[in-house]
């Protein structure tokens, strides 16, 4: 009887074991599974019409420093945008010869022999040949090649260094079918939003070498960085038959964002709802591009935030968890 009462309750304790070990086994499984669950970002896309809107709330707007301005017409003449190129000016090269022949050193307490990019300028002490007095810098320039180092025996009339004035830079732009560029003001768009002022000097002495048509020379105001010959910088231009003008709305600059090569602006259409709309870059005016669909004259287009913007938008289509690797 004892030995029943034994195997009874072993048996008992057994099942008792499978049915914890179950359990346990259940809730390990659901726990993995809830692990592998991809955590979503809360969706911000909204499908309005044939548009998609992002929904930013109040909270996130706040964080984003979002900044707007009312779309106005404006009536301007459009430009076209061209391709020019900087040109080297043989007349703004200076060449610093050896005066004496003897061994360059650099000034023991003057400053180094110059580098390739230094900027000197006119008077500018640079280097001492044997005992004469010291070489200084014949006029203001960047150094555009160094032809001898401290240390060096040199002759008389050896060239030591070339100094270039890109103070001002020439630019050459060829005509198109659409465009001839010959009038006596253009606008340089030089990039980071910056422009500059350029004026006619007159028809190149040699036609474009890839067009083949007349090109033009524009002289800058004022330099920019990466203004070197052979640099390429967008030169914009009155088109063909805008005599008088076109009208739209003008987007700044600031709105405009890219995403896969086009220009792309964010427009607010309700209370926390903003949509992203295309901005053709044909017609280019002071300070932006002229639209004329997608836009009504009184919407507000984001200037500030829309990077930020655009990297909501499609964040919330990516899922925790699905990167390569995961």
């Amino acid at each position: 009887m004892i030995a029943r009462s034994v195997r009874l309750a072993l048996g008992g304790a057994l099942v008792a074991l499978v049915v914890v070990l179950l359990l346990v086994g259940r809730r390990r499984v659901a726990a993995d599974a809830a692990e592998d669950v991809p955590i979503v970002a809360p969706a911000r896309v909204v499908a309005v019409g044939r548009e998609v809107e992002l929904a930013i709330d109040d909270s996130l707007r706040g964080a984003l420093h979002l900044e707007l301005v009312a779309l106005r017409t404006a009536a301007a003449r459009v430009a076209q945008r061209l391709m020019g190129e900087v040109v080297l000016e043989p007349e703004r090269v200076l060449t610093v010869r050896a005066p004496l022949a003897g061994r360059l050193a650099a000034l023991g307490s003057g400053p180094a022999w110059p580098a390739y990019g230094a900027f000197v300028r006119r008077g500018d002490p640079l280097a001492q040949i044997s005992d004469a007095r010291p070489l200084t810098a014949p006029g203001s320039g960047t150094v555009s090649r160094v032809l001898a180092t401290p240390g060096e025996f040199v002759q008389p009339g050896q060239p030591l260094l070339e100094l270039t004035d890109f103070s001002r830079p020439l630019v050459r732009v060829a005509a198109t079918e659409r465009a001839e560029p010959q009038p006596t003001q253009v606008e340089l768009d030089v990039g980071g939003g910056q422009r500059r002022t350029a004026r006619l000097v007159g028809p190149a002495p040699e036609a474009d070498p890839v067009t083949h048509r007349p090109a033009y020379l524009y002289r800058s105001g004022a330099a920019w960085p990466g203004a070197r010959p052979g640099a390429s910088v967008a030169v914009l231009v009155e088109a063909a038959g805008n005599a008088r003008g076109q009208s739209g709305l003008r987007v700044p600059e600031a709105a405009v964002v890219q995403w896969e090569g086009l220009a792309w602006a964010y427009v607010k259409r309700a209370p926390g709802r903003y949509a992203r709309v295309r901005v053709p870059t044909g017609r280019a005016v002071e300070g932006g591009w002229l639209v004329s669909s997608g836009v009504r004259e009184g919407d507000s287009v984001v200037v500030r935030g829309a990077e930020q913007l655009l990297s909501e938008e499609f964040r919330g289509r990516v899922s925790v968890g699905d990167e390569t690797g995961d």
